[in-house]
Parts: structure tokens; C-alpha cells; sequence
């Protein structure tokens, strides 16, 4: 077995992958309000790479080793830079996404955003529909609430030129997307709501491109060690067919 790999890509962040030559199909990891320095991008990124793949969790609001920050006015072009820079790795194959949570929300948004082509093949964990407001952890401790879609309030999320595809409270356009798409919630979602999960997979299948859909009836946001196999095996397997 090949020994694991890190390297720096680009300013983009760590890309993890198995040490031999072999040209491999990539995948950027988005992370959610836990925050970039919660680990759980970067124990993706590693299963990831235990299964033949080159995995970048990029990074995104603030945040340290002490806890999550902000998220607010986080500039998406970040996402498709990132997946355009994986791709053109000199080991990789080609170049997906897979957003977890709040991430999942950020890449539904920069792939309807990015255009045609820029980001090849899609998955999503326990994502929202509609577009949310800026995140403060906080506010959060403050008063548990930790989402808000008032149109007037602060934003999460930047791309020059598609404010109004930005605003609190907006649905996330996935018909737009024209690519291949993963799907996974548990039933018992106590964060998000998995009926958002399940919105997303009608639309999809409203406008004739269905969804590889994953519902795991019973589980929370994070699966269980007994079902959070079946998810990586399913994931592991959407990309495999998905990217070339």
C-alpha cells in the first residue's frame, strides 16, 4: 500500500493523496461552520486518499485551533479556482467537489455560479435549499440560533455581479447545474433539515437529471460508525463514475 502524501497546492491548501505516480480523480473538500481548523475536512481528505484520490479541503471564513469564526462575505471564486488548480495537477485526472453542511450550501452556489464546465461532478452532505445569511459562532452561543435568511441582513457569501443569487433567503438555483450530483442527509437531522436535502433531489429529478440520492433513516448530521461506511462507499463510488 502506498504511504500517504501531503503537499502544498498553490496557496489553495494541502492536497492528500497515496506517494506513488499514479494519475489519480481529485476531489476539493468543503468544510462547514465548524471551521477550517476543526479537522473534519482533513479526516475526509484522508479517507479520500486511502481510496485512491487526490483531496483538498480548502479552507474558508475564519477560525483557529480554538474554535470556528465567522463566516461572512466569503468570496466563491475561491471554489472553482480551487477545483480548476486540483485538476490541473500533474497527477490528477480530473476534479469534483463535495461540500459537507454550511460547505454543502457553498458548493451548490459556486457550482450553479462557476458555469458549464468548471466544477465536473457535485456531492453534497446535509445542505440547506435556500441561501443563508452570515454565520457569527458567537451569536450562535448567544442565543442558538445559527441561521438567518433576512434578505436586509449580513451575507455569507461574494461573487461580484450575483448579488441578488446571493441574498438570505434566496432558493439555490440547482437546476442550473448541469453536472452529475450526490445527495446524502439522515432522516434525524437535528441541524439541517433533511426535507432541504430532499427539495434539492425533487427539483433535480423535476428537471430530468436525478440525483444520486442517499437517505440514511434514523441518522443525525453525522452518521453513525455503523452507516457512515455505506456513505463513503457510495460517495467513493459516485466520483469514481463522475470523473474520468
Amino acid at each position: 500500500m502506498a504511504a500517504l502524501a501531503l503537499e502544498e497546492l498553490g496557496g489553495h491548501g494541502p492536497v492528500y493523496g497515496p506517494g506513488d505516480g499514479a494519475a489519480l480523480p481529485g476531489v476539493v473538500i468543503l468544510h462547514g461552520a465548524e471551521g477550517p481548523m476543526a479537522g473534519w475536512a482533513h479526516r475526509f481528505a484522508a479517507i479520500l486518499a486511502a481510496h485512491g484520490f487526490l483531496a483538498l479541503p480548502l479552507g474558508y471564513g475564519e477560525g483557529d485551533f480554538f474554535g470556528a469564526g465567522p463566516i461572512r462575505d466569503v468570496d466563491l471564486r475561491a471554489v472553482p479556482a480551487a477545483v480548476a488548480a486540483l485538476a490541473a495537477h500533474p497527477r490528477c485526472r480530473g476534479a469534483g467537489l463535495f461540500g459537507w453542511s454550511r460547505g454543502g450550501e457553498m458548493a451548490l452556489l459556486a457550482a450553479v455560479l462557476a458555469g458549464a464546465g468548471a466544477i465536473p461532478a457535485l456531492a453534497v452532505h446535509a445542505p440547506s435549499d435556500i441561501v443563508n445569511g452570515a454565520f457569527d459562532p458567537a451569536e450562535m452561543r448567544r442565543t442558538g440560533h445559527m441561521r438567518s435568511a433576512d434578505p436586509d441582513g449580513p451575507r455569507a457569501w461574494a461573487w461580484p455581479g450575483n448579488e441578488a443569487a446571493l441574498t438570505p433567503g434566496a432558493p439555490i438555483e440547482i437546476e442550473r447545474y448541469g453536472g452529475p450530483v450526490f445527495l446524502s442527509v439522515g432522516t434525524a437531522d437535528e441541524v439541517w433539515d433533511p426535507r432541504m436535502t430532499c427539495n434539492l433531489a425533487d427539483r433535480l429529478a423535476a428537471a430530468g437529471r436525478p440525483a444520486d440520492l442517499l437517505l440514511a433513516e434514523g441518522e443525525g448530521h453525522g452518521y453513525s460508525f455503523a452507516r457512515e461506511p455505506e456513505l463513503w462507499a457510495r460517495l467513493i463510488a459516485f466520483f469514481e463514475r463522475a470523473l474520468p
